[in-house]
């Protein structure tokens, strides 16, 4: 056994999937590896592979008619990256970006329709992990909408600024500017400032060389609700 085989096989037992791909040969597998900031995928792209997030972390986003995005949700190890387009056979629905270095497996849709299309434990899988994600879907627009704009900025920035396992990055946290913040959680540009202002005023967050950092991840944590993005 090679060493990509012997990767592969390590995340489906990890993750407890080795048993929904027993059938399937490990060289359809493919190893996939997307930098900090890479778009795994774009909205309307097409897309040809089905692929699980075994390490790091993305985000989910829609773009609206006038450009602007709109986040969804952040999602960690095990995400399932183009399930909704195998069934139905359609173009992304969103848009899909690693927020740190991302680890995938990957298997293309044309041997899963091949080999996996009527294996009733792949199927069962498959629509069981759709129905629960539009399950937190569901869930996180109703929140979303009832929860305070400061909330909302506490929840984006621990986010981009914290890894799969909600350690904080090496690396510090990219520049994000009002209006991309504004946007991305559905607010007004006013208001993401009203917000980092006070922020700023009771020292959770600082700007140094460019860039937005977190001082206090606790209090920022308690504000955030937990994080309501995940």
């Amino acid at each position: 056994m090679d060493n990509k085989s012997g990767l592969i096989i390590h995340y489906l037992k990890a993750y407890n999937i080795f048993d929904v791909f027993s059938k399937m040969n490990i060289d359809h597998f493919q190893v996939n590896h997307f930098k900090k900031g890479t778009a795994i995928c774009d909205k309307d792209d097409e897309i040809n592979r089905l692929y699980f997030v075994v390490k790091g972390k993305v985000k989910v986003y829609t773009i609206t008619p006038e450009g602007k995005k709109l986040i969804l949700r952040f999602i960690n190890p095990l995400a399932i990256i183009g399930d909704i387009e195998l069934i139905q056979n359609s173009k992304t629905h969103n848009a899909v970006e690693a927020c740190s270095d991302v680890r995938t497996i990957s298997i293309p849709f044309e041997i899963i329709r091949k080999n996996m299309s009527h294996d009733p434990i792949f199927m069962s899988f498959l629509l069981e992990n759709i129905a629960n994600t539009l399950k937190i879907s569901t869930s996180f627009t109703a929140l979303n909408l009832l929860y305070s704009v400061e909330v909302r900025v506490a929840s984006y920035l621990l986010s981009i600024s914290t890894d799969s396992a909600g350690k904080v990055y090496k690396e510090d946290m990219n520049s994000t500017s009002v209006s991309s913040i504004a946007d991305f959680i559905g607010v007004s540009y006013r208001h993401v400032i009203r917000v980092l202002q006070k922020f700023y005023k009771n020292n959770l967050i600082e700007k140094k060389n460019g860039t937005l950092l977190i001082k206090d991840f606790f209090r920022m944590k308690e504000i955030a609700k937990n994080n309501i993005y995940e």
